[in-house]
């Protein structure tokens, strides 16, 4: 072999000893940056399907706070996994992250103090599972420990940017990411209930979860009312939307919507509204509400007129295993209609909770 055709050939064979190497560093560096990321429980095979695997994978802004860590952290893992193209400008990342649902307490137990809780503004790192790709929100029945209130719940969510995030297949992928990371979070905080699933795992946009505060969605809390129950129409897009909370205590609903038939002319609208109390916010109800309590079947029914009546119904009852205490009011124009479907609102209303051996304890006209 001539000299020159010898020093082509060994030239060749450094440069793919050389990738050939590189290579191997490349792969065994990523490897370790799965072992290492989010605690090491993304699920390699299934994220290795997401991540570029002629890139270099460096592992950013790694945090895990799961399990009894002292105070409640506001978040309890995240990591992020990103790349760039060594000879180009192409950059992109997976991002994982959990945190508390920290439900904001009430100023009181009164139904308008509930639902003021509401209007709290969150602070964006409790919001931005509403920009990721995948999300859930979990259940954790025995609390995250570290809180000074119970928290019950947490979210998980991730997203893909840059090269491969519009890949066929790349969210159903991220599913299998976030449930891992779910169960993570559930088994180090002692949840306890049921395992997360990745079919449970939203999708965005076609399923994410939409806060009712920025969608035209019925709030959870309100969701068992049917505008039939007061002869109503859906109420209009351009309407007042109902408004809701759900939360660990306590769950209140207020809603108005146009009555189909009016008695009379003021007899426009119908108003609901439903609140339950459960736990330790059971006395404190008991007393906010101790006059209208105390006036149960005592006041006499209003004469007929056309003016705004509001009936307020109560009962006691075991919903999901605890005593629960509730109330629900309908507002009209017309007093012989209140006063006809109350008890079926009630009924609705408490069968739509899982309510059993329900005793009602009366009503008021207010």
């Amino acid at each position: 072999m001539a000299p020159k055709a010898a020093l082509v050939v060994l030239a060749a064979a450094l440069v793919a000893g050389f990738l050939l190497v590189r290579s191997e560093r490349r792969e065994a560096h990523n490897a370790e940056v799965l072992e290492t990321a989010c605690g090491g429980v993304l699920p390699r095979a299934t994220v290795r399907g997401l991540l570029p695997g002629d890139e270099t994978w460096e592992l950013d802004d790694d945090l895990d706070l799961t399990g009894p860590s002292g105070r409640g952290p506001r978040t309890l893992l995240r990591c992020s996994v990103e790349w760039n193209e060594y000879w180009g400008d192409a950059s992109g990342s997976l991002e994982v992250a959990a945190v508390p649902v920290l439900d904001v307490a009430p100023p009181g137990v009164r139904l308008r103090d509930v639902l003021s809780a509401r209007a709290a503004k969150e602070p964006r790192w409790a919001t931005a599972y509403r920009r990721a790709t995948t999300n859930i929100t979990a259940d954790c029945p025995a609390g995250l420990p570290g809180y000074p209130r119970p928290v019950t719940r947490f979210r998980v969510h991730a997203s893909l940017h840059g090269d491969g995030s519009e890949a066929a297949g790349a969210p159903e992928k991220l599913r299998g990411a976030v449930a891992a990371v779910a169960n993570h979070v559930r088994y180090r905080g002692g949840c306890g209930g049921t395992a997360v699933k990745p079919s449970d795992v939203q999708l965005w946009p076609a399923d994410a979860e939409a806060d009712p505060e920025d969608s035209d969605e019925v709030p959870p809390a309100c969701r068992w009312f049917r505008p039939e129950l007061v002869d109503g129409w859906k109420p209009a897009p351009d309407g007042p939307a109902p408004r809701g909370v759900t939360g660990d205590d306590v769950d209140a609903c207020s809603l108005r919507v146009p009555r189909a038939k009016p008695a009379n002319r003021l007899d426009h609208f119908a108003e609901v509204s439903s609140v339950s109390w459960q736990g330790p916010l059971l006395p404190d109800a008991r007393t906010a509400y101790g006059a209208e309590l105390a006036a149960l079947s005592r006041a006499p029914e209003p004469e007929s007129g056309e003016k705004p009546y509001t009936l307020a119904v109560w009962a006691e009852s075991s919903c999901s295993g605890a005593r629960t205490l509730s109330r629900v009011t309908v507002g009209t124009a017309a007093a012989v209609l209140a006063a006809d479907r109350a008890d079926r609102i009630l009924a609705a209303y408490l069968a739509a909770s899982d309510c059993r051996a329900v005793k009602v304890l009366g009503k008021v006209w207010k």
